[in-house]
């Protein structure tokens, strides 16, 4: 059976897996006895224009935190060499007037500042989108900021020459909808700069804890574009920024809409990518199943490091809690709480080197990962072992069960 596609709006939404009822990511708990919301995790593709995405999306009210303390970080090492890109494609000044959609776009507005532009503005959740509720973030902003609330707020506060859409479109349940009120609050012929996660290295890593509640749509270099084309934006410069797990896809729009064009993409490629990605999901995960099934029956105990959504992904869609100790995470916020859904305990890294947990797996980011093995250098001289959940890493779990 197909569904309808939240971009192109055919009926060719083709799903490829579903990972069964799934608890929000930032759900942790402070006792094991409480309950918890679950919404079905389905993920597929878009047999005509290619988009893989979520499909019947978990509502935002769920998705929601219930902690202020939550946050995400996106890489930003590219953000120099966006800002000088931006420069040679418009002559900006101080009176350059520049609009950040959320609080992702604040470090770039910060580089835009310090280039002398006077002009920046950050739409504010209360003032702009009146969004009362204090924990909201990106899953409440994506369905407020509307094209008609845009147009109110561009009459606001101006039309901006430069408009920063960073990490939101692909937590959008309807994503032409969120663009066309980015047009609106963009000049005519003015730039929309839009960044969304590229999904090629997760998806050929078969690293399936990268699906996420908050993510909706994952996009490719050619399924971005697609994107623009099928909403009438062709003059469209996209960008590939290069990082060890995920790279960032940045595209470049012109705020001028004709005609859509007619779909040009080889869907068969991404489709193929997409049945690649779902076909290993058992078989990868019953080797790291018998893997830490192995390691428990010799008395090694084992525990994660990081108790963040990609964690909780692992342990939830492999059925992993058994073998595992606990989840390490020095957040102060975190330690004494359990994981969402597997209600895990959070412990402190100090079990470490007192000699509590053989093998630790990382849910790092490669420079996280870096600080951590060498901040540890004595758990492994006394024999403790590192291994990282991802496939990308040069101390993959992969070493130990193989890869497909």
């Amino acid at each position: 059976m197909t569904k309808k596609c939240i971009n192109c709006g055919a009926d060719t939404a083709k799903k490829l897996i579903d990972l069964g009822p799934q608890p929000p990511s930032n759900r942790y708990f402070s006792g094991i006895r409480e309950s918890y919301d679950a919404h079905p995790i389905e993920f597929g593709i878009c047999t005509t224009c290619g988009l893989a995405q979520l499909f019947n999306p978990m509502p935002a009210d769920v998705v929601r935190s219930r902690f202020e303390w939550i946050s995400y970080n996106e890489p930003e090492g590219h953000l120099d060499d966006l800002v000088e890109t931006l420069a040679a494609k418009i002559d900006f000044s101080a009176k350059t007037h520049i609009v950040g959609v959320t609080y992702k776009d604040e470090s770039i507005l910060a580089r835009f500042k310090r280039k002398g532009v006077a002009d920046t503005y950050r739409l504010s959740q209360v003032d702009d989108l009146h969004i009362a509720e204090p924990l909201a973030s990106l899953e409440t902003i994506q369905h407020v900021l509307s094209p008609d609330v845009a147009a109110t707020l561009a009459s606001k506060i101006g039309q901006a020459d430069i408009l920063l859409v960073r990490h939101i479109i692909e937590h959008a349940l309807e994503p032409r909808r969120l663009l066309e009120a980015c047009r609106n609050l963009c000049k005519p012929g003015g730039l929309m700069v839009i960044e969304v996660p590229d999904c090629r290295k997760v998806l050929d890593g078969h690293d399936h804890c990268f699906l996420w509640e908050e993510h909706i749509s994952y996009f490719t270099p050619k399924t971005l574009r697609v994107f623009f084309q099928g909403t009438g934006f062709n003059d469209v410069d996209i960008r590939i920024y290069s990082y060890p797990m995920e790279d960032s896809l940045v595209a470049i729009v012109h705020n001028v809409c004709t005609s859509p064009k007619q779909l040009e993409i080889n869907t068969g490629k991404e489709l193929a990518r997409m049945e690649r990605f779902v076909s290993t999901f058992s078989s990868r995960g019953m080797r790291i199943k018998q893997y830490l099934q192995a390691l428990r029956s010799q008395g090694k105990r084992v525990a994660l490091f990081g108790a963040g959504h990609l964690a909780a992904k692992f342990i939830n869609f492999y059925g992993l809690a058994e073998y595992l100790m606990g989840v390490i995470d020095d957040n102060p916020n975190k330690i004494g709480l359990y994981m969402p859904g597997s209600k895990l305990p959070i412990i402190g890294s100090d079990c470490l080197m007192q000699g509590k947990i053989d093998l630790c797996l990382l849910t790092l980011n490669p420079e996280s990962e870096k600080k951590v093995l060498k901040a540890n250098a004595e758990y492994l001289t006394r024999g403790g072992k590192f291994r990282s959940i991802f496939s990308s890493s040069a101390n993959s779990i992969n070493q130990d069960v193989g890869d497909d």
